[in-house]
């Protein structure tokens, strides 16, 4: 009996077949890892890419000849002063329309003396719109360490210096302003332009406008303020209230006395007849309240000119000063 020959494959053993499973993946792994790492890092690409890009076309538009500034648009102010800021403006910003610093710009404009706030707009491609707030004059003003007179403004912001062949007559004087150069002299006087802004206010209020009556005002004092009359040496202290009704009643009193008006005596209740001799001799009026006053004499006042004679052409020598003490009146004073 004939054998069958048979034939047995043998197989290769697991561990074989895994270095042969490894052996073929090694390349194919080795060929995908560059595209998995690019595909997790496309965000970080497609913004490096486009920075660049970006930075490339922000670089051609600076050098173009399209953004230059050819156009300043100023706002809010007159023209003297949009022309300076106009001039300003060219001169600071040179170059692209791109490249100019706004802030800047804005803080330089601010330096200048009329101006109070500025607001600029960059209007592309060749266009800078500027809105000004203007400061507006306040008060003429005498300021310590400065020569001339200066116009403020309501913040006591000095403005410019008066100048008489462009201003015109001056209006109302404010004397006794400190120095605006260090921070306790700027304080002082924004209180001061406290009390002239209430003062002002006041007497202007209702009919007669008390304010063209004054010449001067002195506000070195902060309690006490003191007005000069128009056409006149006559000092009227106002103290730091009621000022309408203080000043109204002192103008009534030197009017009386300019008039030998006799009435007010009684009224006012002076008991001196020779008060009208004095009256040339006027020199303060201390409204202690609304309805008491102390005058002040001043014999060395210039006299005032002497009346011609009924009968001729002979002057009259301009009567003596009395003695230097007067009864005080009940309510009122009289003091050389």
């Amino acid at each position: 009996m004939a054998h069958k020959r048979t034939t047995r494959q043998v197989l290769p053993s697991r561990r074989e077949q895994t270095r042969e499973a490894a052996a073929i993946r090694i390349p194919r792994t080795r060929q995908g890892a560059v595209w998995e790492q690019l595909y997790a890092w496309r965000t970080g690409i497609l913004w490096v890419v486009l920075l660049v890009g970006l930075s490339s076309l922000g670089l051609a538009m600076t050098r173009s000849s399209l953004f230059l500034l050819r156009q300043v648009e100023v706002t809010g102010c007159q023209p003297p002063v949009a022309e300076d800021i106009e001039r300003l403006v060219r001169q600071q910003s040179t170059g692209s329309l791109l490249t100019v610093s706004l802030p800047t710009l804005r803080q330089n404009l601010e330096s200048l003396p009329r101006v109070r706030q500025a607001r600029i707009v960059r209007i592309l491609p060749d266009t800078l719109r500027v809105v000004i707030e203007e400061r507006k004059p306040f008060v003429l003003a005498q300021m310590a360490e400065r020569s001339g007179l200066v116009w403020l403004d309501e913040e006591g912001v000095v403005i410019t210096v008066y100048d008489p062949d462009t201003d015109g007559e001056p209006p109302t004087l404010a004397v006794g302003f400190a120095s605006d150069r260090d921070a306790a002299g700027r304080r002082e006087n924004r209180e001061r332009l406290q009390l002239y802004r209430n003062l002002t206010w006041a007497l202007d209020a209702a009919e007669p406008r008390l304010s063209e009556r004054i010449e001067s005002i002195d506000l070195s004092r902060l309690q006490d303020v003191r007005v000069q009359l128009r056409n006149s040496r006559i000092v009227v202290g106002l103290g730091r209230e009621d000022f309408r009704e203080r000043l109204l009643h002192a103008c009534e009193i030197v009017d009386a006395l300019q008039r030998r008006d006799t009435s007010i005596l009684e009224r006012m209740r002076f008991s001196d007849p020779r008060i009208f001799e004095k009256a040339p001799y006027l020199k303060t009026v201390n409204m202690v309240s609304a309805r008491q006053v102390n005058l002040e004499f001043d014999e060395r006042l210039p006299a005032p000119p002497a009346r011609a004679t009924a009968g001729g052409n002979k002057s009259t020598p301009p009567p003596k000063a009395p003695p230097q003490s007067t009864p005080r009146p009940t309510g009122s004073a009289a003091r050389r």
